[in-house]
């Protein structure tokens, strides 16, 4: 899946191959940002009221965004964040 929610023009994924702690990839034209279940944001010019949005719907969507991460990033023999 990978593929989180879609906005207008950005996007919430998760990536494979990925290291802790659990967190989401924004991708929108004008930058990149991460965030990370706790709520810490790594920006990349991504316009502030993005990642306003991004971090109101990760927040409310933690639990989805936890499953999708694990499902994506344990490999057998790894142990669940």
């Amino acid at each position: 899946m990978g593929k989180l929610h879609t906005a207008s023009n950005w996007v919430i994924r998760v990536q494979g191959n990925e290291h802790p702690p659990v967190h989401v990839h924004v991708i929108h034209p004008d930058g990149k940002a991460v965030i990370h279940l706790d709520g810490t944001v790594l920006n990349r010019g991504v316009p502030a009221a993005v990642i306003a949005q991004a971090v109101a719907w990760v927040t409310a969507n933690a639990q989805t965004v936890r499953a999708e991460w694990v499902r994506m990033n344990n490999p057998p023999g790894r142990q669940a964040p």
